[in-house]
């Protein structure tokens, strides 16, 4: 089940925002020059620093540093000085130039605090809070908080600072200190409560909540989730309402109240709805497959199962959109910029045409003079061109002798690298074994020599246990988790004799979690693997499937059946740790089983160089189905081939079907 986990965010503060059309920056630097009076100047360069914030952050830069150098001029120099300050921060921010970012908003604390405008001074804490939060530096944020809070408190601005409180608590929480994050948080309420906030109060029993399930209080979390429910209810504060009732329905999941968690996660979705809360409808859709699915519901399991994966598509599909418009805003910053590199080129050109005529102009001892220096310089530019080719000639030689060097250390690290492929392929099943299955094959096509991702089987009874595995990285990193997945799957399977997928699933995340020691307090590794593993017994003619992210295709009698695996990868995940799902099919003579990892169906080519993505996956196995595993195998290989092309292959590929 996935948890409703706390979020916390800064604001940078902006004096302006907004985007306008160039002519508007041009009637504004017209103004500019135009104005005799400094305070209309000012005013003008807040305005262009809007214009151009966002499109062209080196020229906001040039505008926020002028109001800054004409502030002392001002009729409120102070008040424009942290103005201009603020607006360089902001600036330098826009151009990823984190440390000088950091200069100015420390200058602006310092001034703001030296001249007494609390404004300002939380505007320049703030500003630092949220840099170093982002930085990584949580107890610089937090300390940076703390004054903001103070400051707010201190001058009777109740709802910001119970806000600051709120965030605190957050911080705390991330660091692992529920009993101090509870303080915070409840010292929040109260002075939310003094103004009367209800949607802040609201807020805080939600993220209190929250906390309290994370840390596996079940009591505590409802009673602050019903208490958040209640208060947002009456204040109209919908978005923190479902999200107190996703804490309320995973908390009834958790004591295996499957029909309390029902009725809360169908709540849950109406109000994320109506706050079009798509993460939110999301996981309470999640909840409520699972918890449908405990109560033997199954077709409306399967309608939620199915919306819960509507919604992360449109999820997905909403962050490759903001990249998509993230990256055109960097485009057209990068052409700003190369336009007024290019206006700066001609401006130079036409002031040395000037230059030019002026010296035409002058008298003949002065071009005489002229004359004479250019030899001068003639001789000594020549002299420099020797000195300088003499010098690349020996770097020459040296960067031949380091490129020797290197081309031998490639040479070994290759032969390395190829040698362990081999150690590899001994160690690890890489070919179809007809002894297993009659009818089947195995696609395995590396990125690099050695594979990440690996194909496994064995037999224990009577029962053919088969998994397509994908681990973490590729390449080296990936080959070596291999081994390790290889090994514990050794143990579970063949020393245990565990056959149940979900509990081979459940007891190899332990073994990798265990081994790599993982949720270790602030250095967790997210290494693990995904993996879809199958259990066929031919005698009772049944399939079990288990899932970490991979799905399963199913033919039977021409129609595919698509089971998706559990949203969580074999190893450490944090909010991620609930038992895999066991799924059982009747099987009979001809279906056509068949499991794969990532690689294939997220390679780009075509003629877009797009993903291949699973829909034509699985319209290619529908089409294919009927010949003989061989042949699959080898219109899988040709057509991944021809869709890749001339296009790198983006991560390993591995592709296991079984014909019963």
């Amino acid at each position: 089940m996935n948890k409703f986990l706390i979020t916390i965010s800064f604001v940078i503060f902006s004096a302006l925002s907004g985007f306008s059309q160039q002519s508007a920056s041009d009637s504004l630097e017209g103004a500019f020059y135009a104005k005799r009076d400094i305070n209309e100047k000012a005013e003008i360069l807040k305005k262009l620093f809007d214009e151009f914030e966002y499109k062209n952050p080196q020229k906001s830069l040039v505008v926020a540093k002028q109001l800054y150098e004409i502030s002392d001029q001002t009729a409120s120099p102070e008040l424009n000085r942290c103005y201009g300050l603020n607006l360089i921060g902001i600036a330098y921010m826009n151009m990823n130039m984190i440390d000088s970012s950091f200069v100015y908003f420390n200058k602006l604390s310092q001034f703001a605090f030296e001249t007494d405008n609390i404004e300002y001074l939380i505007k320049g804490y703030n500003n630092l809070a949220a840099l170093s939060f982002n930085s990584g530096n949580v107890n610089d944020a937090f300390g940076y908080l703390k004054k903001i809070q103070q400051l707010n408190e201190g001058s009777g601005n109740f709802s910001a600072a119970a806000e600051d409180y709120i965030n605190m608590a957050a911080i705390y929480d991330a660091l692992g200190s529920l009993d101090s994050a509870e303080i915070l948080m409840i010292k929040g309420i109260d002075l939310a409560a003094k103004v009367f906030d209800s949607v802040l109060i609201s807020r805080a029993y939600m993220n209190l909540s929250t906390m309290q399930l994370n840390a596996g209080n079940i009591s505590s979390a409802q009673k602050y989730a019903f208490i958040s429910i209640d208060i947002g209810k009456r204040c109209g504060n919908y978005t923190d309402v479902a999200g107190s009732l996703n804490t309320l329905g995973n908390s009834y999941y958790r004591e295996r109240n499957f029909s309390s968690a029902e009725s809360a996660f169908t709540e849950c979705l109406h109000f994320a709805e109506l706050s079009n809360n798509l993460e939110v409808q999301s996981s309470a859709s999640k909840g409520l497959a699972y918890s449908s699915e405990k109560l033997g519901k199954y077709k409306e399991a399967f309608f939620y199962q199915k919306k819960y994966g509507e919604l992360q598509d449109s999820i997905s599909e909403l962050n490759n959109m903001q990249q998509y418009i993230d990256m055109q805003e960097k485009y057209k910053a990068e052409e700003t910029k190369k336009e007024n590199e290019i206006l700066l080129q001609k401006n130079k050109i036409k002031d040395l045409e000037i230059e030019k005529s002026a010296e035409e102009i002058q008298n003949g001892r002065i071009v005489i003079i002229s004359s004479i220096l250019g030899l001068v310089l003639l001789v000594v530019l020549a002299i420099t061109l020797y000195n300088r080719n003499l010098i690349k000639q020996r770097a020459n030689l040296k960067l031949q002798e380091a490129n020797a060097i290197i081309n031998e250390k490639n040479a070994d690290i290759l032969a390395s690298i190829e040698y362990a492929s081999k150690i590899q392929e001994a160690l690890l099943p890489t070919k179809d074994n007809p002894d297993l299955f009659k009818d089947s094959f195995f696609m395995l096509k590396p990125k690099d020599i050695v594979s990440g991702d690996f194909l496994w089987y064995s037999e224990v009874e009577g029962k053919k246990i088969f998994a397509a595995v994908d681990c973490t990285g590729h390449g080296v990193p990936g080959a070596f988790m291999s081994m390790i997945g290889n090994t514990f799957l050794q143990q579970i399977v063949n020393e245990r004799q565990i056959t149940k997928p979900a509990e081979i699933l459940n007891q190899l995340r332990q073994s990798v979690i265990r081994a790599l020691n993982q949720k270790g307090l602030g250095t967790n590794r997210k290494d693990g693997m995904d993996m879809a593993l199958c259990v066929v017994d031919e005698k009772s003619m049944k399939l079990e499937f288990a899932g970490a992210n991979n799905p399963l295709f199913l033919i039977q009698a021409g129609v595919l059946i698509e089971v998706r695996g559990d949203k969580q990868p074999v190893g450490y995940f944090e909010g991620f740790e609930d038992p895999f799902t066991n799924h059982e099919f009747k099987i009979e003579r001809g279906d056509c089983i068949y499991i794969t990892s990532d690689g294939y169906v997220d390679q780009f080519g075509g003629p877009k160089g797009k993903k291949f993505k699973y829909k034509q996956f699985k319209e290619l196995l529908s089409s294919i189905s009927a010949r003989s595993m061989q042949e699959q195998k080898k219109i899988l290989v040709s057509t991944f081939d021809d869709w890749k092309g001339p296009l790198e292959q983006v991560d390993d590929v591995c592709v296991v079907g079984v014909k019963i």
